[in-house]
């Protein structure tokens, strides 16, 4: 968790008035203007600091419902009401799917929603292993068992039926890919395989996901930041150009809305907001790219982490599990749209992580 805090200083620090690293539009404007101005990296100092507040509130998040969900019994309940959230958005977005938008339904975003109702599929999954664990370790009865997992599947299928109505091809595969991870981490647990066994399927879970990355739809010479992205081409354009003009530092947390504008064709671009990129490129714009890259060499190394934790614990090892695999899904939905930056899908990814962190201690070692 100490990593979490590197964004946030560097946050800090873009607001900061560093005239080395300060953003080339200020030399602009102090020439236009003959008088200094506030030399920073960002570009727009509120929205900067704005964004801080909410990238330091979601750390709350985590580490609130990690306090939480230290007793097992609060994290089966935290488990249920991620559970029901991820349910009644992919019950929305069947909804929306289903009626037209001049029915007088309210604005509907479709990316954030999309994601969430993927992460509700790795969730209410997590939630079927638990009924079926208890169940095996007698630690609950028959009755509860037919209360909690037709509950649990019938989550999963709202989940699972609003992704295939709703969700693009590239989510489909994320997701997929998110299922099969918590699939595989029961499996090895399930055969009690040995390292040996373990560093095989990682090499073959590896080769599998380039393999998907190959056969993805991408366009050619785009950056990597840009090739899987779901947005229209007037869109990814407007990025490519902003991916183009920023410099290693960044322009400045949240302030790719006010870029749009400028880098758009047309006015209408600005309307989009932030969902015209991925949340890769919009990281990217915002930060920079080696900020960027080392928050998704923070995430990779939090994957093994919990993915070494379920393999250690004996009981409620789905938490962790479910955790990493939510993140490897994430990771993938970063290059494909901006959902991941809607408060909803942000919400929902900090209250899971919070969970399988803090069952992934151990209480009795293997």
């Amino acid at each position: 968790m100490a990593t979490a805090a590197v964004p946030a200083l560097w946050m800090v620090t873009q607001v900061l008035p560093l005239r080395t690293l300060a953003h080339p539009m200020w030399k602009s404007a102090e020439t236009a203007l003959g008088h200094p101005l506030a030399d920073t990296i960002s570009i727009d100092l509120g929205v900067s600091v704005l964004a801080l507040a909410q990238y330091l509130s979601m750390i709350a998040v985590v580490f609130l419902s990690a306090a939480i969900a230290v007793e097992r019994r609060r994290a089966e309940w935290l488990l249920f009401a991620l559970t029901g959230a991820c349910t009644l958005i992919g019950l929305i977005v069947l909804i929306h799917v289903s009626f037209p938008s001049s029915s007088g339904l309210p604005p509907f975003v479709p990316a954030p929603a999309i994601d969430c109702a993927a992460l509700g599929t790795i969730i209410a999954s997590a939630a079927c292993i638990r009924a079926i664990e208890r169940y095996q370790t007698q630690h609950s009865s028959t009755p509860v068992l037919l209360r909690t997992f037709p509950a649990s599947s019938v989550a999963l299928g709202v989940c699972i039926l609003a992704l295939l109505l709703g969700g693009t091809y590239q989510v489909l595969i994320a997701t997929a890919c998110g299922c099969a991870t918590l699939a595989w981490i029961k499996i090895v647990r399930r055969f009690e395989s040995s390292r040996l066994n373990f560093t095989i399927v990682t090499v073959l879970v590896t080769i599998a996901a380039i393999f998907l990355a190959i056969v993805q739809p991408v366009e050619r010479g785009k950056t990597l930041l840009l090739a899987f992205a779901t947005s229209s081409s007037v869109a990814t354009a407007a990025s490519e150009r902003m991916l183009a003009d920023t410099p290693l530092v960044g322009t400045g947390a949240g302030t790719f809305a006010a870029l749009l504008p400028i880098n758009g064709e047309t006015i209408d671009d600005s309307q989009a907001g932030p969902v015209a990129a991925t949340t890769a490129a919009i990281l990217s714009i915002e930060l920079g790219e080696p900020m960027f890259w080392l928050i998704v060499a923070a995430i990779v190394a939090s994957i093994f982490i919990l993915f070494r934790a379920s393999l250690r614990r004996g009981r409620d090892s789905f938490y962790p599990a479910m955790g990493g695999s939510c993140l490897v899904m994430l990771l993938l939905l970063a290059f494909n749209n901006a959902g991941l930056l809607g408060t909803a899908t942000s919400l929902i990814a900090a209250v899971a992580l919070g969970l399988a962190l803090a069952q992934s201690k151990s209480r009795i070692v293997e």
